[in-house]
């Protein structure tokens, strides 16, 4: 699924913005787990709480981890985070090699003249 060869910076900036917030997403879940788990088990009814509280953090897992594996790189539109069936949450995309903050950089190193030749989102 090739794209164009150009992308705009409003382009890379917004893929990358919805890879990043996905990948939060999931880190922030997994950080629950314990804090979750430790006032699952201080409630009246622990056992109970327990399992109610590990089911739901379970289904959001599955979902944010489907969502992250889901998401498509912005240059070359294969999904990020993906390498052939493998789910491995890594800083660069698989086929294209764009960094996780490429816009940032960008935006760092951005000519004062709005030219857009040196984009990393352009394929070269």
């Amino acid at each position: 699924m090739d794209r164009q060869t150009e992308i705009t910076w409003e382009e890379l900036h917004a893929g990358l913005r919805t890879v990043r917030t996905r990948r939060w997403f999931l880190w922030l879940l997994i950080l629950v787990y314990v804090p979750l788990m430790m006032v699952a088990l201080a409630a009246n009814d622990a056992k109970r709480m327990v399992v109610i509280a590990f089911v739901m953090w379970l289904l959001l897992l599955i979902v944010a981890v489907a969502m992250m594996a889901l998401a498509r790189c912005p240059r070359c539109g294969h999904c990020f985070h993906m390498s052939g069936y493998l789910f491995r949450p890594v800083r660069r995309c698989f086929e294209c090699d764009l960094h996780l903050t490429a816009d940032k950089q960008a935006k760092k190193n951005k000519p004062e003249n709005g030219s857009q030749s040196d984009l990393p989102g352009r394929k070269k």
